[in-house]
């Protein structure tokens, strides 16, 4: 397939940042010639210039050994500054993955050219062993992202091209500074893991130290030699250590360890061969420490958004606004891991914030007031931004007195603010009792916990406000129903007087009906203000209504027993008094009709 001429000029200036020493006059821009190689590095022609630059003679009499190092280091050289910018853990996964494949295709491509110039000290078999083992370890190192397999392979392939007997490999345990075996061809297996050289300690340790290779004929003899029984390496004489070191940035990743069971020496083409193995393991090994911490960022990032999934779905089922302020304080410092936690709150009208919950603070700390501006709280939330104070014994922003620091035993500080439809309602603050705590990653968790806990604080007091609502309405309701059912009695109370004082029967008797009706009207109302929800029964309704009628029919001199059952029937508010009507013209009729003056009788209701 052709390239473009734009194209072309870009394959040339790639081809020689990898295999010219000395470059152009102009000094080459590393992350520019690393961002260029990996914007091209899935063209196919690509690598077949990169073969034929290195067959050409461009890169001068150096070895193959020298020619992979340079590839390899002026590749790695800007790898960090490349991944640095990138902030999405997916992003930087396919970065790396784009950036083993342009490795791996360049090293074979420049190996694939020595082999094919035939110079005298590597047209030997032994020379072009050497170069194969190189590509495969090359092309191993960068297909797979395990530090073990990687180590494993990279072992295996030393043993297979060099005349001896076992190769471990050593890797740096930067918490405890010791160099730990993680891969062994002919050691002790069991003490994988286990086994360990402090720097400085022992053949290997020294060439750790040292950031040179050691080459002893007779290790035994060496009094650097450090004895470690559990490895079983009785057997072996001769051994040659080769510190394993990234070029850029310069650190010590481990130690690559020979041994050959019959003293020996070590010739330099043999050095030079482990130290351009050692370099290509070190690539490796840190490509697959980036991975793993890429890795690592998106199994956080996961556990992050469970976490806040559970702490929103948890603040969304309280209803209560003190203790969803409680349970805000609460989880904000376990979610960082902290010690202590307060929830500011803004009153707009006094323009200050007040502390409406805490978490292990004291009663005196949880009576400041800060004015907007004031101190770090008073900051964050004028300025709408986030903080974080690395010392609040040396940090002239906090308004706090040393004393109460000391006192409530904290160091460092993160504040962010609430924020709900666009404005501020209080500022959430989380510490702890170590120095420089908190850095910025905590900074966007907290954050996104501010998000989820402005919700369900302007939720909580939207409840609380409806329930304020409601309970005023309720109360308003009753002195209605009181004030009517008090009005209806007091015309009732002026029908029976006027009965009792006309002598006419039939308008007494329509006075006293009139005053049963509107009697019943005020019994209802009266079951109504003293309901707590908002139905009444039927049959609550027509026990009152039975009640009344009774009483009524006493005065008449009647003697009138009214039972009541049936199912429970819930009756709202709209239609009780229409019902009680009802009910009562039933019960008068029942009496007018059903019963002689002056006789006793029964009425049974029967609600269903």
């Amino acid at each position: 397939m052709g390239t473009n001429p734009p194209e072309q000029a870009a394959l040339e200036r790639i081809c020689q940042w990898l295999t010219d020493r000395e470059g152009t006059p102009r000094p080459w821009n590393a992350l520019e010639m690393l961002q260029l190689a990996l914007h091209y590095c899935d063209v196919p022609g690509l690598y077949a210039m990169l073969r034929d630059s290195a067959a050409e003679g461009r890169g001068g009499n150096r070895s193959q050994g020298m020619a992979l190092r340079l590839a390899a280091e002026r590749l790695n050289s800007a790898l960090p500054r490349q991944l640095l910018p990138v902030n999405r853990a997916a992003s930087r996964a396919q970065q790396l993955r784009r950036f083993a494949h342009l490795q791996n295709e360049a090293m074979a491509a420049i190996s694939s050219a020595y082999e094919a110039r035939g110079r005298s000290a590597e047209t030997d078999s032994a020379g072009l062993g050497s170069l194969e083992a190189l590509r495969r370890i090359a092309k191993a190192a960068n297909s797979s992202l395990d530090v073990n397999e990687t180590c494993d392979f990279t072992a295996d392939a030393i043993v297979s091209v060099m005349d001896v007997d076992e190769c471990s490999v050593w890797i740096l345990d930067e918490t405890t500074n010791r160099l730990v075996l993680r891969s062994t061809t002919g050691l002790n297996r069991d003490q994988i893991g286990q086994a360990g050289l402090q720097i400085g300690e022992g053949i290997s340790g020294s060439a750790a130290e040292l950031g040179r290779s050691i080459a002893v004929r007779d290790a035994w003899a060496d009094p650097r030699f450090k004895v470690l029984p559990a490895l079983d390496e009785e057997i072996y004489r001769s051994l040659l250590a080769v510190p394993v070191v990234l070029a850029n940035p310069a650190r010590l990743l481990g130690v690559l360890s020979i041994r050959s069971r019959i003293h020996r020496d070590f010739p330099s083409q043999e050095i030079e061969f482990v130290e351009t193995a050692a370099e290509q393991l070190a690539t490796a090994l840190w490509n697959a420490t980036l991975y793993q911490q890429t890795d690592e960022r998106l199994r956080q990032r996961n556990n992050e958004l469970t976490t806040l999934q559970r702490i929103s779905q948890n603040l969304t089922s309280r209803l209560e606004y003190t203790e969803v302020l409680s349970t805000i304080a609460e989880q904000a410092a376990a979610i960082l891991n902290a010690d202590k936690a307060a929830i500011f709150q803004l009153d707009e009208s006094a323009g200050d914030l007040s502390i409406v919950a805490a978490h292990k603070l004291s009663a005196r700390y949880r009576s400041l007031r800060l004015q907007l501006g004031e101190g770090v709280a008073g900051r964050v939330a004028e300025r709408r931004a986030p903080l974080i104070v690395e010392d609040a014994l040396s940090d002239q922003r906090l308004r706090v007195s040393r004393e109460l620091i000391e006192a409530e035993g904290y160091r460092s500080m993160i504040c962010v603010p609430l924020m709900f439809r666009g404005s501020v309602i209080g500022v959430i603050s989380v510490y702890s009792v170590a120095v420089g705590e908190f850095v910025e990653e905590e900074l966007r968790i907290i954050a996104s916990f501010a998000d989820q806990a402005a919700i369900a604080m302007a939720n909580a007091r939207l409840y609380e406000q409806s329930l304020r609502g409601l309970h005023r309405n309720e109360l308003l309701l009753r002195e209605l129903h009181h004030r009517v059912k008090n009005n209806l009695q007091t015309v009732a109370s002026l029908l029976n007087l006027q009965s009792r004082r006309t002598r006419s029967p039939e308008v007494a008797s329509v006075l006293a009906l009139s005053a049963g009706r509107i009697a019943g009207m005020a019994a209802v109302h009266d079951l109504l203000s003293a309901q707590e929800d908002e139905a009444a029964t039927a049959i609550e309704i027509v026990n009152k209504m039975a009640e009344i009628a009774s009483s009524d029919a006493s005065a008449t001199g009647m003697s009138v027993q009214i039972s009541v059952d049936g199912d429970r029937v819930e009756i709202d508010e709209d239609r009780a008094t229409v019902f009680a009507l009802v009910v009562n013209e039933l019960i008068w009729n029942a009496m007018g009709h059903g019963f002689d003056v002056g006789l006793k009788g029964r009425i049974g209701v029967r609600i269903e």
